[in-house]
């Protein structure tokens, strides 16, 4: 996790995120979004895998952001599960870079 500016926090995932690994990815957002931040960027660039269970994670973190009035973005950079799971939700659910 990084702060690049005052109200903006990035969450950077790397290794995989599966149904093993998703909830630390979700302890992650949830102490995020919890806190004081307006923005946070999740960072999904550095993945080798990204699977449904992740998606899950990211649309009810959106949720909680909404709740939060947190601006909440995804960046998947060059991962390819992670843009072949990215394409096949709700465009609208979550703000995709």
């Amino acid at each position: 996790m990084s702060r690049p500016t005052k109200g903006t926090a990035v969450v950077k995932a790397n290794g995989e995120v599966d149904l093993g690994t998703a909830p630390r990815l979700w302890d992650m957002l949830s102490q995020r979004l919890h806190g004081s931040g307006t923005t946070v960027i999740v960072n999904l660039s550095e993945l080798e895998f990204f699977g449904a269970t992740g998606v899950r994670v990211l649309e009810r973190a959106q949720l909680l952001a909404e709740d939060r009035h947190t601006l909440l973005f995804v960046f998947p950079g060059e991962c390819r599960s992670a843009r072949r799971m990215l394409d096949l939700c709700d465009r609208e659910a979550l703000h995709v870079l």
